[in-house]
Parts: structure tokens; sequence; C-alpha cells
């Protein structure tokens, strides 16, 4: 994701019409639809205002962040620190406590909802693979991702629940501490 963020603006709005034309044409062929030049051209077309859309809702996003003070726990900011492990400088543990606690509470539930939810849209897959044996590659496509969500959810759920984990036990670390100093 930090290397979409690096791109320019032209380069992702290209990226994303470009992939919401792949994925609309590849689906269209895997369900047998014939491509047209006019659906084709269609189907660019909307892939353009899907990135235009998509860019807007990014700097609006960005906009919203930048009036935030620093080390603020928004969207960007959790999602870094979540992933990487590792505070945005300035984070203040009354800030980012609460927001890391409703997290993990809210991933507790998907820890054993999850692979039951994607495994149950993965069996669907595989009904609808059958259903249709002319053309069951889109099926087969969405199988093998709903099937791949199922068995990664157990895997990357508590994974991310012990960065969370440890960026508390850290602010808790740094909060004692700036405690004492005062």
């Amino acid at each position: 994701m930090q290397i979409l963020s690096k791109l320019p603006r032209w380069a992702l709005f290209l990226l994303i019409a470009a992939a919401y034309t792949v994925i609309m044409s590849g689906q269209a062929m895997l369900t047998g639809k014939e491509l047209e030049p006019v659906r084709l051209l269609v189907t660019s077309g909307m892939g353009l205002v899907v990135a235009a859309g998509a860019l807007w809702l990014i700097k609006r996003q960005r906009a919203r962040e930048a009036k935030k003070p620093i080390g603020y726990p928004t969207a960007s900011n959790f999602r870094e620190a979540a992933s990487s492990g590792r505070l945005p400088e300035g984070a203040r543990a009354e800030l980012w406590i609460p927001e890391l606690v409703r997290t993990i509470e809210q991933e507790r539930i998907m820890a054993w909802l999850g692979p039951i939810l994607f495994g149950a849209f993965a069996a669907m897959g595989v009904f609808l693979i059958f259903e249709n044996p002319d053309l069951p590659w889109l099926w087969v496509i969405c199988t093998l991702f709903f099937a791949g969500l199922a068995v990664g959810f157990p895997v990357w759920i508590p994974r991310r629940r012990r960065r969370m984990a440890a960026l508390i036990a850290e602010l808790e670390v740094s909060g004692e501490e700036g405690g004492a100093a005062s």
C-alpha cells in the first residue's frame, strides 16, 4: 500500500483505470460474453470515472487528516501503525490506546467469523463451478480467492492483534515514563 501512496497522481489514476478495465473485461470474458469494441470503450470510460472518484476520495481523506495534529490516530496513521508495529511521531497514549483496544475487540470476532464467512463463499463458488460447467473459470478464481482468505484470516488476525498489543504496551510504558517525569 505504501508503494501506491508514493506514486504520482497521474500514475495512480491510470493504474486504477487500467485495473478496473482489466477486471471488468476479464470478468466478462470468463463468463462467456464477447468483448466488442463498444463494450471495451464503455468499460474503459467507466474505469476513468472510477479512478477519478477514487482519487477525489483519497484527496478528501488526506485533507481531513492534515487538519489533525501530528501523531493523531487518523485512518492512515492507524493502518500504518497496525501493519508496521511502529507508532507515528507524537502519538499520545490517551488517543491511541482506546482506538487500539476497540480494534482488537472488533477483530476478535473476525478471528473466528472470517474463516466461516469466507469458507461459505468458497463453498458457494464450488457449487457455482458445477452449476455452470461450460464457463467455470470466474467461479474457480473466486473460489480460490475466498478459500485463500478463509485460510489467511486465522494467520493474519492474530499477528495483527499481537502487533497492536505491543503498541499498547509501548504506549503504556511511555505514558508511565512521561507521568513519572512530571
